[in-house]
């Protein structure tokens, strides 16, 4: 669908989702699990659907109760062999894939959109060092032979989603693994999700100074339930908001959550500054976009730097963060690793293609709340993957909102 905004003060209060990170997270350690488990959400998405459909294929039973997921661990029900549909997810596919191949001898991934042009090379190739023939790293991608113990070396500066999902393989293997990071560690605050959540399971690894060390046939121990907690990174376009000039409070969030994308409140008190800023999005990839609209409004120049990563998520992210600024009226530039935006205080409006990435999508919405004149956004349906009902709450905060076109 495509949607036309028009120029609107957005107030009032809105529920945090539910955290996707740790929604993904909690339904893998509860397949895992010694028992059956109740995972509570508030909201759901395309991504966590993805999520429990895979885990469901890999033998967990999984009944939905609205937004709340019964899950019976995979133990009695592990298939020979199974093709595993990680729809649009990169979550799914990147915490699931060391998870199968410890699990099922014969396994293959597929999915859609662009993740199939997401690279894999990095965790295919360590997985082919301990154990396991994959025949390519891209999608669709076979794996054949069981994962075994051993060392598992990853630079960095990688995805932390492949550092994920072997915290999640190694301890169900036979004997002692270690992952050893070989670089400087981007995004350590989804590692630190990932184990907090592993804890609440009962499986809690050693840590080295340069990784991890498991001792291998360990077990996640469930909870009866688990509460998913609230969003950081999608709340992030109602603080953006609120820097623009709505009057928004966000409820449902932990101030002590370690989600790294509740930097962004510290980042936009920054932003009342009259200089020239430089932001490093290496612990904050998927704040950049609406961040980028908010320093549209600044009277200054913001670098957004070391945002090489930007180029693999659901969009080139750098170069679509771009093209919805120029789309507004305001001025941006992009090289292989930054965006810099030359804030002028307002937007004039205009289309913005969101190339089908639901962070485009929210953040052009934001965006019209500084533009003269109306906001048109192509493919809107995308903000599904992460936040069906994002214009609904648009609309409960005043926004101004029409559907022109329903595919």
């Amino acid at each position: 669908m495509d949607v036309v905004i028009s120029k609107s003060k957005l107030s009032g209060h809105i529920n945090a989702i539910s955290s996707k990170s740790d929604a993904h997270r909690a339904l893998i350690c509860a397949a895992l699990g010694d028992k059956p488990c109740r995972i509570q959400l508030g909201s759901m998405s395309d991504d966590i659907e993805a999520t429990a459909h895979v885990l469901s294929v890999l033998g967990a039973e999984i009944k939905r109760d609205g937004f709340s997921f019964l899950i019976k661990p995979v133990w009695n029900h592990l298939p020979e062999e199974c093709i595993l549909d990680c729809n649009e997810s990169g979550s799914t596919l990147r915490f699931l894939f060391p998870v199968a191949a410890a699990l099922v001898p014969s396994v293959t991934f597929t999915g859609k959109g662009r993740l199939p042009q997401r690279p894999m090379e990095e965790i295919c190739s360590v997985m082919r060092l301990n154990g396991c023939e994959i025949d390519k790293d891209l999608l669709p991608i076979s794996i054949k032979g069981l994962l075994k113990n051993g060392c598992f070396s990853l630079p960095g500066n990688v995805s932390s989603q492949y550092i994920s999902g072997l915290l999640f393989a190694l301890p169900l293997l036979n004997g002692k693994s270690e992952i050893k990071i070989t670089s400087a560690l981007e995004s350590s605050s989804y590692i630190n999700l990932t184990l907090q959540t592993m804890k609440k399971f009962g499986m809690e690894p050693e840590r080295l100074d340069n990784g991890f060390l498991f001792s291998g046939n360990e077990h996640y121990v469930s909870p009866e339930n688990y509460q998913v907690e609230g969003d950081w990174s999608n709340s992030a376009f109602w603080y953006a908001a609120r820097f623009l000039g709505a009057d928004i409070a966000v409820d449902g969030l932990s101030a002590n959550s370690v989600q790294g994308d509740k930097a962004v409140v510290q980042i936009l008190e920054n932003f009342s500054s009259s200089k020239d800023l430089t932001v490093s999005a290496k612990e904050i990839p998927d704040l950049i976009p609406v961040l980028a609209v908010a320093a549209c409004q600044r009277r200054a120049k913001t670098v957004f730097s070391d945002c090489q990563r930007l180029r693999l998520k659901e969009s080139n992210r750098i170069l679509s963060t771009c093209d919805m600024i120029k789309a507004l009226g305001g001025k941006a530039e992009g090289t292989e690793d930054s965006i810099c935006v030359y804030g002028t205080g307002t937007l004039t409006g205009g289309t913005v293609d969101s190339v089908n990435d639901h962070r485009i999508v929210m953040s052009a919405a934001v965006a019209s709340l500084i533009c003269k004149q109306n906001v048109t956004i192509k493919n809107a349906q995308a903000v599904n993957k992460s936040y069906p009902a994002f214009f609904e709450d648009f609309k409960k905060l005043g926004g101004n909102l029409n559907v022109i076109d329903v595919r």
